[in-house]
């Protein structure tokens, strides 16, 4: 039987309820994303009126029968929106929406003047090195008017002056892809999102204690490869692992484009793109409004993200039983074959084993009435 309680932080990460029991909770993580926690309390409940946005809520779960005999953190998330309703037994319920550990990279944006280079503007530069790079300028002690940023970004200074989130990055190894991109104006997640998808790694921002919180990229992937070996995680139907499969083989939107740049009328600079479904029997085609792109690799770069974005697809969503053998877990179990976002997983269904990727893990929690009190449902991509 799984157990699972809420605790409770200030932004600073002072602790404010050590338990805190929910009427239910259910959360979705997701590589590169930053995922949600929603749960609910009674409005009479005694944390109630502690529960303020920004506050850090972490999710610990256990189960002594699987092996996970001490209460593990699932999902820490920042506490942002509140909903309040009455039923018809005056019966009020409080319920909190909470962004994942990725959120504070959402708050900012790369506000640099275009083509400043490794700013706003990065020229046959490892997606690693970009990434921590567009971190470092605009959300720490970097991002300043005295570097010429545009207005102060710090998120590290403390409440009530900032936000209080202290970011450490960690040790630049210059992995990944090597791309040219110009990213003036954009969302710092965003941006990262879409490095993500063509630099050959993911990236993650974990909560250290405090108010002290660490950025790293992971090269190829967030998890680790289970698709082989002793660790093998195989999810099918014979096995009893697989539970409501749902495939959608997404045709491409496009296949080709034209990445356009700056200049106008016959003077503007375009670049042709082919995505990776191309083919001259599979020809769709797009434009690209690139007008930031200053060289053609950053054309090329913007074409190529659009075409990621709209590339033939093949999405696994399916339930999983979580056996004695086989089991998601936050933490990996001595003897046990557990599985978390990021891993590498084989999934047999539908005449074919492949080895596909976690790229969302969905966790609905209720009062335990029952063993299906803990359901996880996993979302999948194909590698």
């Amino acid at each position: 039987m799984y157990e699972l309680y809420l605790r409770h932080y200030a932004g600073n990460g002072t602790l404010k309820n050590a338990a805190l029991e929910p009427l239910w909770a259910r959360w979705v993580e997701g590589v590169n994303e930053e995922g949600r926690l929603t749960f609910a309390i009674n409005a009479i409940h005694p944390a109630a009126d502690d529960l303020v946005e920004l506050d850090l809520i972490e999710v610990l779960i256990r189960n002594k029968s699987l092996g996970i005999v001490d209460f593990t953190r699932a999902f820490l998330s920042i506490l942002r929106d509140v909903s309040i309703e009455t039923d018809p037994d005056l019966i009020t319920t409080l319920t909190f929406t909470c962004p994942g550990e990725n959120h504070p990279l959402a708050w900012r944006h790369v506000l640099w003047p275009a083509a400043t280079p490794n700013r706003s503007i990065f020229d046959s530069v490892p997606a690693e090195t970009i990434m921590k790079t567009v971190v470092q300028y605009n959300c720490t002690a970097d991002a300043s008017v005295a570097n010429e940023r545009w207005r102060e970004g710090d998120l590290s200074v403390a409440p009530p002056s900032g936000m209080g989130v202290d970011i450490s990055i960690a040790t630049d190894q210059a992995r990944g892809e090597t791309l040219s991109v110009s990213l003036m104006g954009g969302n710092v997640l965003g941006v990262l999102q879409r490095l993500a998808a063509q630099g050959g790694g993911d990236f993650q921002l974990r909560w250290q204690g405090g108010d002290a919180w660490e950025f790293e990229f992971y090269e190829s992937q967030l998890g680790a490869d289970k698709s082989s070996g002793t660790t093998r995680v195989l999810f099918s139907l014979a096995n009893g692992t697989l539970l409501n499969p749902r495939l959608q083989v997404i045709g491409a939107g496009a296949t080709s484009a034209i990445s356009a740049g700056q200049g106008e009328e016959d003077e503007r600079e375009v670049s042709p793109v082919t995505g990776v479904d191309y083919a001259t029997n599979y020809d769709i085609e797009t434009f690209v409004d690139a007008r930031n792109a200053e060289t053609a690799a950053e054309r090329l770069f913007q074409g190529q993200a659009r075409l990621h974005e709209l590339r033939r697809q093949q999405i696994l969503e399916f339930d999983v039983a979580q056996t004695g053998d086989i089991f998601w877990c936050p933490v990996p179990i001595t003897g046990r074959k557990t599985y978390r976002l990021g891993d590498l997983a084989l999934v047999d269904y539908h005449g074919s084993t492949q080895t596909r990727k976690i790229t969302r893990v969905h966790v609905d929690w209720r009062v335990p009435q029952s063993e299906s009190n803990f359901i996880v449902a996993l979302e999948t991509q194909e590698v």
